[in-house]
């Protein structure tokens, strides 16, 4: 090929490519509003920031929005306190009631697709623009306030007001905002249920059962069993930085023209999932058997499909990953998100063909598979993976476990919550020889309010970010505070906010109309002793 010619047709190209940023760069894309995160609290402010006729950008670090509501987490949490949640929240059920004619009262269930599409929908309809695929490289700042979001494609977002909706924490940790990731201990803020919680063998039914964790059973220098961790001593109620474990939320059908069967991923290893055998083994001698529907269970939402969330003893669920996930750079939770859905197909590719796994249970899981209409793009597998807790603003006020069980009334609460306080999957090792894992029961739930506060860091950190979903509560609190519905209630509030912030100074917003605009918007904020609302 004629030098100048090559240099045309494969240089130029080239310094084209890496210039383009550049010349990007040298713009600010701008809008009123910008929102970290597609969320369905992302996708909440957004729509209620629109409809009060602001310009706003939601940024979308992936190719999709709908959060967990549009990747498998396909019921919703609202159960017989569905009446918690008003506004856009309520409008979404409705259409979900609608367009899959569903009678009850007590669940909402819809489909990933249908979810994210709906969510899309509403989003535009409001006059807010969403720009896909572009995770935060960095937050800059001028003084107290952020001055503009810049992207790792190289583009740049400026806005007034900027509203944190990602699960992860991430334009928090790069606007320099504190947070914190873990628990905090007992005496932080006099949470009896907060920090490091006691050990204790597995229980079936009324009776310690023993799992031997070793990989050699009874031969501790063989090693630990894949999800088991070396004893560390602490004591009960102490700070530490564990999460609670990450999954995915999956989508499986037994209707045959809509199944895709499920596979054996590549690099599978039969011995990731001994843990799970010696359970079997373990339930086995204690019960006599194994329930057939254990792997799939029987959460059956629309056309035929079930949402597969994690179980008891051994699951879906990938304990001690979540640190390791949120502090990653983008290759790092790349590797960690494909380890999990290794994992995750491994593990019912082992449920379903595996001789350690009883026949009732393995003929049971091979009946489903995967749903060909849904996640088309990603081998009908879901997308995002279920972040329960990431990074959590340490703001204006720290909303905790005394609240929530008190059911305290704030001046300036913006929505309600539900859901009980439920710890799980934090710590799994090693005690007297035999698998042990943390214990905390699940603390009752119930409607309780959310101050406004607790979206705002504290003045001198930031004046003009508001947190959606990474707010400011405890730990413990935040076991209840992290499920959608809730998520949605605090966006709708954020936007709101946003929208309402001069010279984008969220926390000098009207509260007198900040309150009288979410209640024309139909949240419900406040709880009255006898349960009613106002």
């Amino acid at each position: 090929m004629h030098v100048r010619k090559w240099f045309s047709a494969a240089v130029v190209p080239l310094l084209l490519a890496f210039a383009a940023p550049a010349a990007r760069a040298a713009t600010c894309e701008t809008s009123d509003i910008v929102v970290y995160g597609g969320t369905p609290a992302g996708l909440a402010a957004a729509i209620q920031a629109g409809r009060m006729g602001k310009s706003v950008t939601v940024l979308e670090p992936t190719m999709h929005v709908g959060g967990m509501m549009g990747s498998g987490l396909t019921k919703a949490d609202v159960s017989v306190y569905e009446d918690t949640y008003g506004g856009i929240a309520r409008s979404f059920f409705a259409l979900a009631r609608a367009h899959y004619d569903t009678k009850s009262t007590t669940r909402i269930y819809y489909g990933s697709g249908w979810a994210e599409e709906t969510l899309r929908r509403m989003t535009i309809h409001a006059g807010a623009k969403i720009v896909l695929g572009q995770p935060i490289a960095r937050a800059v700042r001028s003084g107290r306030s952020i001055v503009r979001i810049e992207t790792t494609t190289g583009r740049r977002f400026c806005a007034e007001v900027f509203v944190e909706a990602s699960y992860e924490g991430d334009l928090l940790a790069r606007a320099g905002v504190p947070t914190i990731l873990g628990r905090e201990a007992r005496a932080t803020y006099g949470e009896a249920h907060a920090g490091a919680q006691p050990l204790g063998r597995i229980e079936v039914g009324n009776r310690t059962v023993l799992v031997d964790p070793y990989v050699k059973p009874g031969v501790p220098s063989s090693g630990l069993l894949y999800g088991v961790e070396p004893f560390v001593a602490r004591t009960t109620g102490e700070a530490d930085d564990r999460l609670m474990a990450f999954n995915y939320r999956l989508c499986v059908t037994d209707r045959a023209a809509n199944k895709v069967p499920f596979r054996k991923p590549a690099g599978y290893d039969p011995a990731l999932y001994e843990t799970a055998a010696r359970f079997l083994q373990t339930l086995i001698a204690e019960r006599g058997f194994v329930t057939s529907t254990h792997f799939i269970g029987n959460s059956v939402t629309v056309e035929g499909k079930l949402d597969v969330n994690s179980s008891r003893y051994f699951s879906t669920d990938v304990w001690h990953i979540g640190r390791d996930y949120i502090l990653a750079d983008g290759a790092g939770r790349a590797a960690v998100l494909a380890r999990v859905r290794n994992y995750t197909e491994g593990l019912f590719w082992f449920a379903s063909t595996d001789p350690r796994v009883p026949k009732n249970v393995r003929s049971y899981t091979r009946r489903y598979g995967w749903c060909a209409d849904e996640f088309r793009d990603n081998g009908n597998f879901p997308r995002q993976l279920y972040v329960r807790q990431g990074r959590r603003l340490v703001g204006r006020y720290v909303l905790t476990e005394n609240d929530l069980m008190a059911r305290r009334s704030f001046d300036d609460s913006i929505g309600l919550g539900y859901y009980p306080m439920d710890e799980h999957g934090m710590y799994r090792t090693v005690v007297g020889g035999f698998i042990a894992d943390e214990i905390r029961q699940s603390l009752p739930g119930g409607k309780y309010e959310i101050p406004y506060r607790a979206l705002l860091p504290k003045i001198g950190d930031s004046l003009n970010l508001i947190a959606a979903t990474t707010i400011s509560a405890s730990h413990v609190a935040f076991t209840s505070v992290r499920v959608e519905p809730t998520f949605m209630v605090i966006g709708q509030a954020a936007g709101a906010a946003a929208a309402l912030a001069k010279d984008g100074r969220v926390g000098a917003v009207d509260m007198a109309r900040l309150m009288s605009t979410l209640d024309a918007a139909g949240q419900i904020r406040k709880k009255d002793p006898t349960g009613g609302r106002r």
